[in-house]
C-alpha cells in the first residue's frame, strides 16, 4: 500500500514530534487534537522548526513546506481519507481503545494502525477492534525529530504485512527499528523511569540536590538531557501514572518515590506548569531549566 497521508491521533509532545517528523519526510499529515491542543500544537511545531532554522538545519522555504503539509482537525470522520493511523495519546487503556475503535470503523480496510503505547498490552488493545492483525506497536522516543531509534513490538495477532508497513514508515522517517518482545514499559520507558525514580530518591534522601544529581548523570553519561529534565518534559503526572502501571505489572521495584507524589500533589508537573524538579520559562517549552527548585 502506498502511504501518502497519515493521521496522528494526539497533539501532545509525542504526537507533535511524530507529525513534524512525518511532514519533514514528505508525508501529508492530519493531526487530530481537541481542547487547548487545537491552538497550542501549531505554534509549538513552528517553534520546533524555528530551532532547526536558527541552527541552519532547514531553510525558511523548507519550513514553509513542512508546515503546509500538516493540517489540524478535531473531527475523526476525516480518518476516512488517510492511509495510515498513528495513535499517540497518553497510556490510558480506554482512551486508546476508543480512538482505535473509532478509527477501525472509519478507516479504509487496508489501513494499518500504529500505537505508541509503552506500559499497556498491544494484544489486549487489539482485541477491541475488528482487525487485530493490523495493530503494530511503534514507540517513538521524544524528542522524536532528534531521536534516531524506535521500538517495534507485535501483539499476538499482528500480521507480518502490518509490521512491514510500520517498518517502511519508520524507515521513511530515517529511524532505526529495533524489534523487541511485547512487554510492559518496553525498553526505553522501563529504563528511564527506573533512572528517574532513583534520581528522585537521591534528592529526597539528601544525597544531592537536583542540579548536582542531574549534572553527574547527564555529563557522566554524555546525555543531551538528564533524567530529571526528561521527567519534567514528560510531565511528572504522566511519570507517576506510568510508574503505577509498571508497579502493577512488574512489582514493587517500580514504587514511585514519595518526592514525585508530593510534586504532583503540589501541581509541580514539570514544563507544562513551569515547575517540577526545575523551573522553566513559561513562554517557551523548549527552554532548558533556568534554576533548581528547592
Amino acid at each position: 500500500m502506498d502511504i501518502r497521508k497519515i493521521a496522528v491521533l494526539g497533539s501532545g509532545r509525542l504526537g507533535r514530534g511524530i507529525a513534524e517528523t512525518a511532514a519533514s519526510s514528505g508525508f501529508d499529515v492530519l493531526l487530530f487534537s481537541q481542547g487547548a491542543g487545537t491552538h497550542y500544537a501549531p505554534s509549538q511545531i513552528e517553534k520546533s522548526l524555528d530551532k532547526k532554522l536558527a541552527k541552519w538545519g532547514i531553510t525558511e522555504s523548507e519550513k514553509r513546506v513542512i508546515l503546509s503539509k500538516i493540517s489540524y482537525t478535531s473531527d475523526l470522520k476525516e480518518l476516512a481519507n488517510v492511509d495510515l493511523v498513528v495513535e499517540a495519546t497518553v497510556d490510558h487503556f480506554y482512551t486508546k481503545q476508543e480512538l482505535l475503535r473509532t478509527a477501525d470503523h472509519l478507516c479504509k480496510p487496508n489501513v494499518v494502525f500504529i500505537t505508541t503505547l509503552t506500559t499497556l498490552s498491544i494484544s489486549e488493545l487489539a482485541r477491541g477492534i475488528s482487525r487485530p492483525e493490523s495493530l503494530v506497536g511503534l514507540h517513538f522516543i521524544p524528542p522524536v525529530p532528534e531521536t534516531p531509534v524506535v521500538e517495534l513490538s507485535r501483539g499476538f495477532d499482528t500480521s507480518d504485512e502490518a509490521v512491514a508497513v510500520a517498518t517502511r514508515f519508520a524507515k521513511a522517517l530515517k529511524k532505526e527499528i529495533v524489534e523487541i518482545a511485547e512487554s510492559p514499559g518496553l525498553v526505553n520507558t522501563r529504563a528511564l523511569l527506573t533512572l528517574v525514580n532513583e534520581a528522585a530518591y537521591m534528592i529526597d534522601e539528601g544525597v544531592g540536590d537536583a542540579i548536582a544529581v542531574e549534572k553527574i548523570i547527564k555529563q557522566g553519561w554524555g546525555l543531551t538531557q538528564g533524567p530529571l529534565e526528561m521527567a519534567d518534559r514528560i510531565g511528572l503526572d504522566n511519570v507517576l501514572h506510568l510508574m503505577n502501571q509498571l508497579r502493577e505489572e512488574l512489582g514493587e521495584r517500580f514504587t514511585p518515590c514519595p518526592l514525585i507524589r508530593r510534586y504532583v500533589r503540589s501541581n509541580r508537573l514539570g514544563v507544562k506548569t513551569g515547575r517540577g524538579f526545575f523551573t522553566y520559562a513559561r513562554d517557551n517549552i523548549f527552554e532548558t531549566p533556568i534554576e533548581q527548585e528547592d
